[in-house]
């Protein structure tokens, strides 16, 4: 495979009809970029390869594109448009599990058995579908798996999956080392016939580190991790309830050496793992602008963000993180210029990033700025997942929200309030230490009504 010197896209300028806002990341193999199209107002994410004279780049997305289901990150277009080989992918508006356990341990918190539960459900289902489509995914692991807004997680990446529709000839190059070494069932080590137990692994890797915040499996070296993956048997932690020791002893079966000692299906794991999980928590309406969501309450207001107390007060902030216009200019104005020359500093930054800076003359600890939305591009719930789990981290308990993305971002009102509540009640499963009360202030009379009628019927 040759490389080629593939452009760059451009921030601000239209591809193959989207309009593109930020890049989100790049590697050796290309980079990804969020976009919005213009006439439906929807985010979609676009990946970008450094190499145009090979369709064998269009893989993932060929077996992406197979698959339909709510667990899995779907794959919507391909193709090369002036040069430059592309696919377009559905926008996950939420955090990768690698993100959510460096904030776990930042603050040495630990995720609770039930979500662990329901995430490893939800990656199972997601799996199956996959497996139903003929593909072994071959990287199951954290990074690969995004918790949406709406508690629901979805599996990605299919950057090294393998099509059993095609077979698996001995004599055939398969690199069946490709994958995460941490997270790589024996037969990947040993190089032998991959089956979708071999994902089943891989999840029961990923099910351990979800509930102790590190592998289960440790080694130097390839050699050290060989030996441990292929040889050492599944030492399951001490449990402090039932619930841990079920899971556990769910996670020992999943990674039994032998592929037909493991789960015959991810989907057979996820039915075994449904019996002992509980309901998330509900909004339990208090008075029509109070509600208690877990132990987290929350309260709608109508006034100037500007003018309130707290120990975080978000920002609804732009990519150069000037604050000029809506409640950027707010803000500012009430906190003094030094907190927009502050955040500048930190700046530009990508659509759906949180810069903290000092709250100036704000009555407030700390003053974050969340880029939750621009001409389609919404990024509400990832901003305020990353606002609370920042919040948390950091120890406070009372954080003072606007209504993110519906000045120049331009979300509707209703919808801009449902999708900040459905990440404020998944921040509430993961049963946080510190937070405790959160504030939304609205302006208007007409947005109080709007926040308060989605909140009543949440």
């Amino acid at each position: 495979m040759q490389s080629s010197s593939v452009q760059s896209l451009e921030v601000g300028k239209f591809f193959h009809g989207l309009l593109v806002h930020s890049l989100l990341g790049q590697g050796a193999m290309g980079a990804a970029y969020l976009a919005s199209h213009p006439i439906l107002q929807i985010p979609l994410v676009i990946k970008t390869f450094n190499v145009s004279n090979d369709l064998s780049i269009f893989k993932e997305a060929h077996l992406a594109a197979r698959v339909s289901s709510p667990n899995v990150v779907s794959v919507l277009d391909a193709g090369i448009e002036t040069g430059i080989p592309f696919v377009i992918q559905r926008y996950i508006d939420g955090i990768d599990l690698s993100e959510l356990l460096g904030y776990l341990k930042e603050s040495n918190w630990r995720l609770p058995i039930n979500i662990v539960c329901r995430i490893v459900i939800d990656v199972a289902r997601g799996l199956h579908s996959i497996h139903q489509a003929g593909v072994i995914h071959r990287d199951v692991k954290p990074a690969n798996l995004f918790l949406c807004g709406d508690g629901v997680t979805a599996v990605g990446d299919f950057g090294v999956a393998v099509d059993l529709t095609k077979g698996q000839d001995p004599n055939e190059n398969v690199d069946s080392l490709a994958g995460t070494p941490s997270f790589m069932a024996p037969e990947q080590w040993l190089q032998e016939r991959l089956e979708r137990q071999t994902d089943v692994y891989a999840l029961g890797i990923t099910a351990h580190v979800l509930a102790t915040n590190q592998v289960p499996f440790k080694g130097r070296n390839w050699y050290d991790l060989h030996l441990a993956h292929t040889s050492s048997l599944y030492q399951a932690p001490k449990a402090e309830t039932p619930a841990e020791a079920y899971l556990f002893a769910v996670i020992e079966k999943a990674l039994n050496k032998k592929a037909s000692d493991r789960f015959s299906s991810t989907e057979a794991m996820a039915q075994v793992l449904e019996r002992i999980i509980e309901p998330i928590p509900k909004f339990i309406l208090i008075s029509q602008d109070i509600v208690q969501v877990g132990a987290i309450t929350i309260e709608l207001k109508q006034g100037d963000l500007a003018q309130e107390a707290g120990e975080v007060i978000v920002n609804a902030a732009n990519t150069n993180l000037t604050m000029r216009l809506g409640v950027a200019n707010a803000l500012r104005l009430a906190g003094g210029d030094s907190i927009e020359q502050e955040a500048m500093a930190q700046g530009p930054v990508k659509m759906g990033d949180v810069v903290w800076t000092n709250p100036g003359k704000l009555r407030t600890r700390i003053l974050a700025h969340a880029v939750a939305a621009l001409d389609g591009a919404i990024c509400l719930q990832r901003t305020t997942l990353r606002v609370l789990m920042g919040a948390e981290t950091r120890n406070f308990t009372y954080v003072l929200f606007p209504a993110l993305g519906t000045g120049v971002g331009d979300v509707p009102m209703d919808l801009a309030a449902k999708l900040m509540l459905e990440a404020i009640q998944s921040f509430a499963s993961l049963q946080p230490r510190n937070v405790r009360r959160i504030k939304v202030v609205l302006f208007s009379d007409l947005a109080i009504s709007r926040w308060r009628h989605v909140l009543n019927s949440m």
